[in-house]
C-alpha cells in the first residue's frame, strides 16, 4: 500500500505527525488532569524530534477506497500517508469509552491494511487490553501470572454458571473488570455473596471481570521497555483496601526510580519476545516472599510532576520511545518499499 517517495532512500523515515487514537469523552476534570501529567511533557519531547504530536478520535479518520489499489486517508480532513504520519492504536474501553470499542478495532485493521506504520500491532493491542488474555499469552513467564479467572457477566449472572471456574480461589479474592484500567472498579470479596453482588452489578453493563487472589499490601514494580532494553523502573506500595496506587483513582502513588531487580530480568526479556513492539511496561507484585507478573501495557504511560529528578528519568525514557518509533517506522519504509517493487504481500 505504502508509495516510495521521491527522492527518499529505502528505510528513511520522512514521519512529522505522531497521532494517538484516542476516545474523547472524558469531562473537562479528566481532560486538565491527563494534560498535566501526561500530554503536555508529550507535546513538548515530540516537538524537540521535530514531530507533531496529537489526538484523534476514531471518527475523524476517512478513508476513500472508491479505488482500493491507491486508496486516500483523511485526518480531520487532510490527507496523510503511511509515509509522514504514524498512528499509535492502543484499544481504549474504560467504562465511559464503550461506545467507541468497535470504532477502534475496525480502524486499527483498516489502517494496517492501508500499510501504515502501528507501533501497537492490533492484534497485540488486543491481547494486552484484556487481562485474562494477557496471562494466558504469557502463560511460560519465568515469574508466574498472577492466577486468574475471568468471568462473562450478563443477564445470567446470579446463576452462578461460573461457579467451576472459580474452584481453584480461595477467599477474598480481588475482582475488577477485564478490560478497564487506572484501579477502576477494583473490589474486594471475602465470600460468595459479596461476589455474586459485584457480578450482579458489573452484569448490569456487561463487564466482564476478573478474579485473582488478594494480595495484602503487595509491593508493585514497573518495568519500562524500550525496543526490548530497560530504560527505566519505579517501585512503590499498593495502597488502600483495594490495592489502587494510581493518583487518577484515589492513591497516593508513593513510589520512586529504582533499578530492575536481578530476579525479574528474565521475564521482562520473554516478555519482549513474546510482545514484539517497540515499548511496553510490564508490572510485577511481590509479597514479600513470591513475585507474580500482573499486567503489561504497549501504551502505559510516564507520568509528570512528581519532582525534578523523576521527570528527567521519565522524559529520557519518553524520548527514547519516540526514537524507537521512529526507527521501527524507517524499517516499514524500506520493507513496503520492498513490498511495493516485489509484488509480495506485506
Amino acid at each position: 500500500m505504502s508509495e516510495q517517495v521521491p527522492g527518499q532512500e529505502p528505510g528513511q523515515s520522512t514521519v512529522r505527525r505522531l497521532c494517538w487514537i484516542y476516545p474523547e469523552r472524558g469531562t473537562a476534570g479528566q481532560r486538565a488532569y491527563e494534560d498535566a501529567a501526561v500530554w503536555d511533557a508529550y507535546r513538548a519531547l515530540a516537538k524537540n524530534l521535530s514531530l507533531e504530536l496529537s489526538l484523534h478520535k476514531p471518527e475523524e479518520v476517512s478513508v476513500d477506497a472508491t479505488d482500493p489499489a491507491r486508496p486516500k486517508v483523511y485526518l480531520k480532513g487532510e490527507q496523510v500517508t503511511p509515509a509522514d504520519t504514524v498512528f499509535v492504536t492502543m484499544l481504549y474501553s474504560l467504562p465511559h469509552q464503550g461506545q467507541d470499542v468497535a470504532n477502534q478495532l475496525f480502524l486499527f485493521t483498516v489502517l494496517e491494511r492501508l500499510g501504515f506504520y502501528l507501533p501497537i500491532p492490533p492484534q497485540w493491542g488486543y491481547v494486552v487490553a484484556d487481562k485474562a488474555a494477557t496471562m494466558l499469552h504469557l502463560a511460560g513467564s519465568p515469574i508466574p501470572p498472577v492466577p486468574t479467572v475471568r468471568i462473562g457477566t450478563g443477564r445470567d449472572a446470579m446463576t452462578g454458571h461460573y461457579d467451576p471456574a472459580l474452584a481453584g480461589l480461595d477467599y477474598p479474592l480481588l475482582v475488577k473488570p477485564a478490560n478497564w484500567a487506572m484501579g477502576l472498579g477494583i473490589s474486594v470479596v471475602r465470600n460468595l455473596h459479596d461476589l455474586r453482588g459485584v457480578i450482579g452489578l458489573a452484569g448490569g453493563a456487561e463487564t466482564a471481570l476478573v478474579a485473582q487472589p488478594y494480595i495484602e499490601n503487595p509491593r508493585e514494580t514497573r518495568v519500562y521497555v524500550v525496543e526490548g532494553q530497560v530504560r527505566a523502573v519505579v517501585q512503590g506500595w499498593k495502597e488502600g483496601y483495594c490495592g489502587m496506587v494510581n493518583r487518577g483513582s484515589g492513591g497516593r502513588r508513593q513510589w520512586a526510580y529504582t533499578e530492575l531487580p536481578e530476579r525479574m530480568r528474565s521475564t521482562v526479556a520473554y516478555v519482549a519476545e513474546r510482545l514484539p513492539a517497540p515499548y511496553f511496561t510490564v508490572d510485577f507484585l511481590s509479597d514479600g516472599q513470591r513475585d507474580w507478573l500482573s499486567e503489561v501495557e504497549l501504551d502505559g504511560a510516564a507520568g509528570f510532576g512528581l519532582d525534578e529528578a523523576s521527570d528527567r528519568i521519565a522524559a529520557d525514557m519518553v524520548e527514547a520511545r519516540f526514537r524507537a518509533y521512529l526507527d521501527g517506522h524507517a524499517h516499514h519504509l524500506g520493507r513496503a518499499g520492498h513490498t511495493a517493487r516485489t509484488g509480495t504481500a506485506p
